[in-house]
């Protein structure tokens, strides 16, 4: 039976795909479940008309990931400190840090998008890598020095 999936399932697909499944899953496990929809009549005809603009929405963000991105690896934030002895910063510098201040020079960024395996705890030039789209990480530059 062809069905129209209407959310991610696992080992079998994202939301909006067609699949080919057994009937017994589709009928007593995805329909009753609001997983899937039958793939017959007007579901089959909106599914092709989504795929439409779903591949457009898709250019859209790309585009924009593709602004960000040469945004983001053109910035150099410098992040004043407090510093103790040898140079340790008194508490660090996270990923939220990195976003709040990307986001005060107009650069949006979830800090979850930020690619910080560890707090900076340390003085130094740091590249950050940023995830804005799918195989597109561009790096933001952060230098950390003493505050005054």
């Amino acid at each position: 039976m062809k069905v129209i999936l209407t959310a991610d399932v696992a080992k079998l697909g994202k939301s909006g795909e067609m699949k080919d499944v057994m009937d017994g899953y589709a009928r007593n496990f995805l329909i009753p479940q609001r997983l899937a929809v039958p793939a017959a009549g007007g579901a089959y005809r909106a599914w092709q008309h989504d795929i439409a603009s779903r591949e457009e929405k898709r250019k859209r963000e790309r585009g924009d990931a593709e602004i960000a991105g040469n945004r983001i690896s053109s910035t150099t934030l410098t992040m004043g400190v407090k510093v103790g002895e040898g140079g340790k910063l008194y508490g660090s510098i996270t990923a939220q840090d990195i976003a709040d201040a990307l986001g005060r020079r107009g650069i949006s960024v979830d800090k979850h998008k930020i690619d910080l395996d560890a707090p900076i705890k340390t003085l130094g030039t740091f590249h950050v890598p940023v995830k804005v789209y799918s195989g597109m990480t561009p790096q933001v530059t952060i230098i950390v020095e003493p505050k005054g």
